[in-house]
């Protein structure tokens, strides 16, 4: 099983973006194409309340195993992936309230509804199951940032900025602390059975919030036609899509020996968005 790089920095940056004004220049900032730029609109829609969720389920389990009984590498990167992750949130909250203020008010009404959720599973499933689902998307994200680079990175290439600047920036973090929950579940003495189980069942919760979000973004705009819908099922959920992409990546959870360090991203990223990352890490 490979483990955490020796050299692995976890970076808590904080910038921030004028998401608003450039979607109010042009709604369809990604290569001008309502149906890759609303799938993106309505996949981050998930993140806000999902990095909160993350964040419970890493503190409530971290809690019960004791600070004491983790390394002290460790206790460091789940400070570090808790600052990243609460970031995140306020970022792609902000990203929410701009397509709002565009017209598209049931995404605030969503996230008030995943709100609830959240705070009902706080209270009715353990620490250690909602961890599990937590290292399973965890996978997903990290490997929705591998897709970014390797397999469709004209998904970032054809995005306006500065919506393709805070895709990267996620899309680097996602990358530096992508073992620390999988890494806790390991502490906390989790098994392979609930971590397989879990990513089956995040994999199928993230198509349906998501496709239900992008139906109604396309519908909004008086696009969900038949061609619209064809279009969606080949582009985006379909084996040559964007999630048949992904699915390759996703499926590596698998392996009984799997480890989220099994692949480095990090020098790739820096090759491609070196200027990006040190102006985020001087912001």
């Amino acid at each position: 099983m490979a483990a955490r790089p020796d050299d692995l920095e976890i970076v808590p940056r904080r910038p921030e973006f004028a998401i608003y004004e450039a979607m109010r220049h042009r709604r369809y900032w990604l290569q001008d194409d309502p149906v890759l730029t609303h799938f993106i609109n309505a996949l981050q829609a998930l993140f806000p309340e999902g990095e909160r969720f993350f964040i419970d389920s890493a503190r409530d389990v971290r809690d019960q195993v004791g600070e004491e009984n983790l390394s002290e590498q460790l206790r460091a990167d789940l400070q570090d992936f808790i600052r990243q992750e609460a970031w995140h949130g306020r970022e792609h909250e902000v990203w929410i309230e701009a397509l709002e203020e565009l017209g598209y008010t049931r995404l605030g009404e969503s996230m008030a509804r995943m709100k609830k959720q959240r705070e009902w599973a706080r209270e009715h499933i353990s620490a250690i199951n909602r961890l599990a689902m937590t290292a399973a998307s965890e996978h997903l994200t990290a490997s929705i940032a591998r897709l970014l680079l390797e397999k469709r990175p004209d998904l970032l290439d054809g995005a306006d900025r500065p919506m393709r600047d805070l895709l990267a920036w996620h899309a680097l973090e996602e990358t530096e602390h992508k073992s620390v929950c999988f890494d806790l579940y390991q502490a906390a003495g989790g098994g392979y059975v609930r971590r397989c189980l879990a990513l089956v069942i995040e994999w199928a919760d993230l198509f349906y919030q998501t496709h239900t979000r992008h139906r109604y973004l396309l519908r909004k705009d008086g696009l969900w036609n038949w061609r619209t819908r064809l279009r969606v099922l080949r582009d985006i959920w379909g084996p040559r899509g964007v999630a048949g992409a992904v699915l390759p990546y996703a499926l590596g959870y698998f392996k009984p020996g799997f480890h989220p360090w099994q692949t480095d991203e990090r020098a790739a990223f820096k090759a491609k968005y070196g200027d990006l990352i040190e102006a985020l890490s001087e912001s």
